[in-house]
């Protein structure tokens, strides 16, 4: 039984990362015509509806509690909605090749705001096993993004701000979201707000730039839309699940490795050519090594 405490959220946290890979493969697959901001919007939108009926089918929803679902609605600020928002932005004028592997770094960032706020610790094996997740995912999503090559020389370095501050929000969101579970919530409602929050946000947002015009797609489009939306709403219930069950030390690397699953998605599913690149080989080794190391040694 014991065992069986220990592995489960760290399957938690590797299923949630497979659900958003599956998200990004439908939406990759998917989408022939319509804009990333279609694809944010009406998976968001997919995620509140669906999230809000499971939740008020299995649980017991008492509205006099909404001040313990603040940490959720803060963390659906962050990520998805700023997270998302700053990482199109970037590669948009970075190019994917250098906006995915700098987005990838948040574990970091979480896992430093964890030790210094939420007084969690972490052994210098884990931490070394963290540093190896990061790195095998930025390593794996930076071969991810070769066919959108840009040269950093070619643009402003100003705009590295933009990763970063995609890295930022998703490190900060998902330290909100380890506080807010803390407390107690259940892992469905929990997912119900943090992605009210985004959808709210998103539309506001859409309103106000007048991006709404935008905001269109075929039939079949929206059918990989909803099929997306509904993977991308398991995943942060799976997140939460992990999340209440396991230090956020542990949990956020085990969480970032969604490119490693999407690239082997990508050669199961669409047939790539040529993707188990040598960088592709390194960043796998590496990514599995510091799963173990941090399972395995992670809390001090």
């Amino acid at each position: 039984m014991d065992e069986l405490n220990a592995t489960l959220p760290i399957g938690l946290a590797l299923l949630s990362s497979v659900m958003f890979a599956l998200t990004f493969l439908l939406v990759r697959v998917g989408v022939k015509s319509a804009s990333s901001a279609t694809a944010l919007w009406i998976t968001l939108s997919i995620n509140v509806l669906f999230l809000w009926v499971w939740s008020l089918l299995t649980q017991e929803v008492h509205l006099r509690d909404w001040w313990q679902w603040r940490y959720f609605f803060l963390s659906g600020m962050f990520a998805p909605l700023l997270g998302r928002l700053f990482q199109f932005q970037g590669m948009a004028r970075l190019g994917a090749n250098i906006t995915t592997p700098l987005t990838l770094t948040h574990p970091v960032i979480s896992v430093i705001l964890a030790i210094a706020f939420l007084d969690e610790r972490i052994t210098p094996l884990g931490f070394l096993g963290a540093l190896l997740v990061v790195m095998g995912s930025v390593a794996v999503g930076a071969e991810g993004g070769r066919n959108d090559t840009r040269s950093l020389a070619r643009v402003p370095r100003r705009y590295l701000l933009l990763p970063a501050a995609a890295a930022l929000s998703y490190g900060i969101s998902i330290v909100l979201r380890k506080v807010g579970i803390d407390i107690g919530a259940d892992p469905i409602t929990a997912a119900a707000v943090t992605c009210t929050s985004s959808w709210l946000f998103a539309t506001l947002y859409f309103l106000l730039s007048g991006s709404f015009a935008s905001i269109r797609c075929s039939r079949n489009e929206f059918g990989y839309f909803v099929l997306a939306g509904v993977f991308s709403a398991l995943g942060p219930v799976l997140l939460y699940a992990a999340l209440q069950r396991q230090d956020l030390v542990v949990v956020a690397p085990l969480a970032s490795t969604t490119p490693l699953f999407v690239l082997l998605m990508s050669y199961i599913f669409l047939r790539a050519d040529e993707i188990f690149t040598r960088q592709v080989i390194a960043g796998t080794v590496a990514t599995v090594s510091g799963v173990v190391l941090v399972t395995a040694y992670g809390l001090a």
